[in-house]
């Protein structure tokens, strides 16, 4: 069941100015051992009752490594995260711990007189988090909210969130090479997103951060012992502006304040002009949300205003679909960025700043009179793979093939396609987590050059391709120069160094455009009839030919 998130002290933080000073700092004690470890077990009693008598001002995350041998549960459970940490503060002995980023030592030196002299320097931050499990009881939710109330001197801030079973129970050793130790504390599960963290701007007076991250359950001994805990750190310095821990309630800095925290279905390849994506939409502030308008802008050009209207409650992540985008309209480069704003929640702006999304796409990749090579390598659930090629102007399905039965297992389809167009490749993931269990990856190959790939995708993932098929028309030798875009409608750049002579020529062997271009230089052939054309370039070293395609 979800935890209520109090608001009953909201109306005492809510429309009042940010207060410009210190907090009371959470000391970060990262503390790096092993059930393998001797000292360990002599060093962890002590450690656990400073941590459990200080429980105010310090919180403690415990890295279990893979030495002095191997073989320590905790550690196969996330031997990557750990290895991280390990790395980041050049740990090579147990049982050593750091504070705050700065002191590092023998996790025995540790005492109450050094937990409270770095309690005693002042924050600049102020941190507020909470999580809940979902109603399945299977993925843990955390949201963390931050506010800078004095000036922060680093420009490379890490929020870093770590899950942590608090007390794990082994009725006997849990590994060879035990040390004795049965009971462990304050557990790293898992970080989030990942060890690296995640970036935050924020330095300033008045500077705010809220993100949320979600984790599918595993290797968890007691659901009921989980809990989580953050911190902000200096990524270069590595030094630690403040700790939190979760609570049972947090109140929102904001009435109407909502981010864009990804996108899904989105295209990287694009002949069509036409994308429907879905946008994940988190809601910090404490009023629901029931409307949204999100501007889209195209390469810095606005495309419109568009309307969402549904239910956000605080602390809530929901997809919100904007309908079919069709970009054909603008004036769309080899390379083109789109970006997301939310501008108004509720018919009102957000009490803090427009949250806002960017996502790029490029022009998608010409194929001439080739055949296509699909290999798939499948993950860990075969069965629930599929894919299929459809004609984007006509919306039929051409070709198709999935499911599989054999997991992580190469599998090659090889197919043609017969009409000049735009078409779009779709493959499909039934269980809803793309190819990610067991390092499964798709890709489509023209040749040796492979035109589109992927693996991180979550139902599904498009990609878009134009092909032709010319009569007439010969490709006769190697390129010597970038040409793009390819497909295009009309305005072609030649990227070459050199001084050459450029000639086009139609399908039926007539040159229709000819000019002496030195250095890179862009083509106006919008004047020119939808088709595929020969550009031939020409130098005192010789002659290159490039297959174009012209679509208005």
């Amino acid at each position: 069941m979800k935890k209520l998130l109090s608001l009953l002290t909201l109306s005492l933080v809510l429309g009042i100015g940010v207060v410009y000073a210190q907090n009371q700092r959470v000391v970060v004690l990262e503390c790096f051992t092993s059930a393998t470890c001797p000292p360990c077990a002599s060093v962890n009693p002590s450690l656990d009752n400073l941590v459990n008598n200080n429980a105010d001002q310090l919180i403690a995350i415990k890295y279990h490594v893979n030495w002095p041998s191997a073989g320590d549960p905790m550690n196969l459970h996330n031997p990557t995260e750990v290895s991280s940490r390990v790395s980041y503060y050049g740990i090579n002995s147990v049982p050593y711990s750091v504070a705050d980023g700065g002191w590092i030592g023998n996790s025995g030196n540790v005492n109450q007189s050094l937990i409270n002299q770095w309690a005693a320097v002042a924050s600049p931050v102020e941190m507020q988090m909470t999580h809940y499990l979902n109603d399945t009881q299977d993925t843990i939710n955390v949201i963390v909210m931050g506010r800078v109330t004095s000036a922060v001197g680093s420009d490379n801030l890490k929020l870093q969130i770590a899950v942590l079973e608090k007390t794990m129970t082994y009725t006997s050793a849990p590994c060879s090479y035990s040390n004795g130790e049965r009971v462990f504390h304050n557990v790293m599960k898992k970080m989030l997103p990942n060890a690296q963290g995640t970036n935050i701007d924020a330095s300033e007076v008045g500077d705010y951060f809220a993100v949320k991250y979600s984790w599918p359950l595993a290797n968890v001994m007691d659901i009921n012992e989980l809990t989580a805990v953050a911190w902000l750190q200096d990524g270069s310095t590595k030094q630690i502006y403040q700790g939190c821990k979760s609570s049972a309630s947090i109140v929102p800095y904001y009435e109407k304040q909502a981010m864009i925290s990804k996108l899904d279905h989105t295209k990287k390849t694009i002949c069509s002009s036409r994308v429907n994506p879905d946008l994940y939409v988190s809601n910090f502030g404490s009023e629901t949300i029931n409307s949204l308008t999100v501007n889209v802008a195209v390469n810095g050009e606005s495309y419109g205003d568009l309307t969402w209207n549904g239910n956000i409650a605080f602390s809530e992540t929901k997809k919100v679909n904007l309908g079919e985008l069709d970009f054909s309209s603008l004036d769309l480069q080899e390379d083109n960025e789109v970006v997301f704003t939310i501008t108004q929640i509720n018919g009102a702006p957000d009490d803090y700043a427009p949250g806002t999304y960017n996502y790029v796409f490029t022009s998608a990749p010409s194929v001439v009179n080739k055949p296509f090579k699909l290999v798939i390598r499948t993950d860990d659930e075969p069965e629930l793979i599929t894919w299929d090629v459809t004609n984007t102007s006509t919306g039929e399905v051409v070709v198709s093939g999935g499911p599989y039965t054999d997991p992580h297992h190469q599998y090659t389809e090889n197919f043609e396609l017969e009409d000049d167009g735009c078409y779009m490749f779709t493959i499909y993931d039934a269980g809803g987590n793309g190819m990610a269990g067991g390092n499964g990856l798709y890709g489509i190959k023209v040749g040796s050059q492979t035109i589109i790939s992927g693996s991180a995708f979550t139902d599904k993932e498009s990609n878009e391709l134009y092909f032709t098929k010319p009569t007439g028309v010969e490709e006769t030798s190697v390129n010597t120069a970038n040409i793009y875009p390819n497909p295009s409608t009309g305005m072609v750049t030649v990227d070459t160094e050199e001084s050459v002579n450029v000639r086009v020529y139609n399908t039926a062997g007539q040159m229709v455009y000819t000019i002496g271009i030195e250095g890179k230089t862009v083509l106006n052939l919008s004047n020119l009839e939808k088709g595929t054309y020969l550009l031939v370039l020409t130098n005192s070293f010789g002659e290159s030919n490039k297959q174009v395609v012209v679509l208005q």
